[in-house]
């Protein structure tokens, strides 16, 4: 297996939402316990079908103000592997790692964790990295919990899951839904989070650049 490189976004978007949210902070709305689910494209930009992946999400906050990030992959059945011209094949397709990208070295982004998978680990400045492997997410299967504890709020964020074939990499950038992952200190300011997060589910375009296709016979 190897780590697909990762295209980091520095989403200062969701500053755009904050004018006309009311000033309040999530404490004053009672504890943030959000969730939800984001479909991440396969490599040929595809976000519909059974090549499709889902990420089911949860956000909760403590009442000491900490707050659990916890993701879950969800392979769909039918899934298999394509041709590199896209057409499918009969062979099930397997998913067998899950990458968020934010900058974990921020102040308070990480402060336990990551958890679950068969490993997990702290990439820094590129993210967090779950390895799914040999216990890989098979077509119609869902990982565990895969999850993480920070001191910051949810911002949206981009999230790539792989194996080396296609379908594979899936991800959010640039024709995915996005995922929630840490804010950090003089990125976004911390609004009302959970309308930050309904909005920019809702009104945040997916950017947009060339996609590389991969080379070579799977």
């Amino acid at each position: 297996m190897r780590i697909h490189a990762k295209t980091i976004v520095a989403l200062a978007a969701g500053a755009i939402l904050l004018p006309g949210l009311p000033c309040q902070t999530a404490q004053a709305q009672g504890l943030l316990n959000e969730s939800g689910t984001s479909v991440l494209a396969d490599s040929f930009g595809t976000a519909a079908g059974p090549e499709a992946l889902t990420v089911s999400w949860w956000v909760v906050e403590s009442t000491s103000g900490i707050y659990t990030y916890t993701y879950i992959v969800n392979n769909p059945s039918g899934d298999v592997l394509l041709n590199n011209n896209g057409t499918p094949t009969v062979t099930p397709e397997i998913v067998d790692s899950l990458a968020l990208d934010f900058d974990a070295t921020l102040p308070g982004a990480v402060v336990s964790g990551p958890t679950g998978g068969n490993g997990a680990y702290n990439f820094g400045a590129f993210g967090l990295y779950w390895d799914l492997s040999p216990g890989v997410v098979l077509a119609g299967a869902s990982s565990g919990p895969l999850s993480f504890e920070s001191d910051n709020p949810p911002m949206p964020g981009n999230a790539s899951a792989s194996d080396d074939n296609p379908p594979s990499p899936w991800s959010s950038y640039p024709d995915g839904q996005q995922v929630p992952v840490p804010d950090g200190p003089g990125m976004v300011p911390e609004p009302t989070t959970a309308a930050l997060l309904a909005l920019a589910a809702l009104l945040l375009p997916p950017f947009r650049s060339t996609v590389r296709k991969k080379a070579g016979s799977s």
